[in-house]
C-alpha cells in the first residue's frame, strides 16, 4: 500500500510519500517496515538514501489503546468511515526485540481507502494524552 502523508514526518523534511512493506509474508504479520520514496537531505545537505521505519498497529499489544483525533484531522483524511482508519506505531527497535519501545504518543494516522496519511502530533504532554513516547513492549501477554 502506498501512503501520502498531508504533512512531513515530523523530522524528515520532504517525507510525505511512503510504501508499506511485510517484514514477513505471514498472516497476520506483527511488524511492517514504512520506506519513504522522495528524496530527502539532511541539515547539511547530505543525501538520506533510506528513510525506512519499523511500524505496527498499536491494538496488536496494548488492547486498549485509543487516541483522540481531532475534527480538522478526520476532515483532511477523508476518515468519514470508522473502517476505514487504521493507526500505525512507530517501534525503536532493540536487541532483544522484547526491550524495543513503540510511540503510542504520535501514531501514524491512516485512511485505508484511500492511502491518505498523517502523523498525530498532540498538542498536550505525554501525561495529558495518555500514551508516552516510549512505551515498553508489555510481557505479560498470555495470547
Amino acid at each position: 500500500m502506498d501512503l501520502t502523508l498531508q504533512h512531513d514526518m515530523p523530522g524528515f523534511k520532504g517525507a510525505r510519500h511512503f510504501v508499506v512493506e511485510p517484514l514477513v509474508e505471514e498472516t497476520p504479520a506483527i511488524f511492517a517496515r514504512i520506506r519513504c520514496t522522495d528524496s530527502l537531505h539532511l541539515h547539511g545537505g547530505e543525501l538520506l538514501n533510506d528513510l525506512t521505519l519499523l511500524v505496527m498497529s498499536p491494538k496488536f499489544l496494548w488492547q486498549d489503546y485509543d487516541v483522540k483525533i481531532d475534527d480538522a484531522m478526520i476532515e483532511e483524511l477523508g476518515l468519514f468511515d470508522p473502517d476505514d482508519l487504521a493507526l500505525l506505531a512507530i517501534i525503536h527497535p532493540r536487541d532483544p526485540l522484547l526491550e524495543s519501545t513503540a510511540n503510542l504518543y504520535s501514531p501514524i494516522v491512516v485512511n485505508r481507502r484511500t492511502g491518505l496519511a498523517d502523523q498525530l502530533v498532540p498538542n498536550v504532554s505525554e501525561r495529558e494524552f495518555g500514551w508516552p513516547v516510549r512505551a515498553p513492549f508489555p510481557l505479560d501477554r498470555d495470547d
